[in-house]
């Protein structure tokens, strides 16, 4: 019986990684836990923005008092969310909230119930991570949020993390975990 030291310094086949569960992948190639911030409903929209603009997180998953996620807003939500309006005013000029364009000072104040999507790209760590691939490529996204078996958020994969160690696993190259 090999250890996990052993079965990593062998390469490993694209097969091989593909048919890997999550939870292994997770486990042997940790993605960074700065590409997601957590938040709850009545979180104001103010305090998202903040924590997207002095970290890094490609995803804000909104959960439930049972951490299960209800809804989430990407970097993409926001880039197609702040608005240019009006030739050369501030791209912060206005935030849309659920279709409705209001002035950004009034619309910091909503809570992020109000302009989450309401459904979350969710996968559980039994799942391959080829069925999370197909996912991501189906649902055009970017990151999943990463499920255990109550449904409790326990971390997300993205395209660029998945990507890298797939890659450096394929090279022989040892996997960096950086803070993305």
């Amino acid at each position: 019986m090999t250890n996990d030291r052993e079965q990593n310094s062998k390469t490993l086949s694209l097969d091989e990684i593909l048919e890997m569960g999550v939870e292994e992948f997770m486990r042997k190639y940790r993605p960074p836990s700065t590409t997601y911030i957590i938040a709850r409903p009545g979180t104001k929209l103010y305090n998202i923005l903040k924590a997207v603009a002095t970290g890094h997180p490609q995803i804000v998953i909104v959960i439930d008092e049972n951490r299960r996620p209800i809804g989430f807003i990407t970097d993409t939500h926001l880039l197609k969310s702040l608005q240019l309006r009006h030739g050369h005013r501030s791209i912060l000029s206005s935030f849309t909230v659920s279709r409705y364009i209001l002035p950004l000072d009034r619309s910091l104040n909503v809570p992020v119930e109000s302009v989450m999507d309401r459904r979350p790209p969710v996968v559980r760590t039994d799942q391959k991570l080829i069925d999370v691939v197909r996912q991501m490529i189906h649902l055009d996204v970017s990151a999943v949020i990463v499920t255990d078996e109550k449904e409790r958020v326990i971390g997300v994969l993205t395209r660029r993390h998945i990507i890298r160690a797939v890659l450096n696993i394929l090279l022989g190259e040892p996997m960096i975990i950086d803070l993305e």
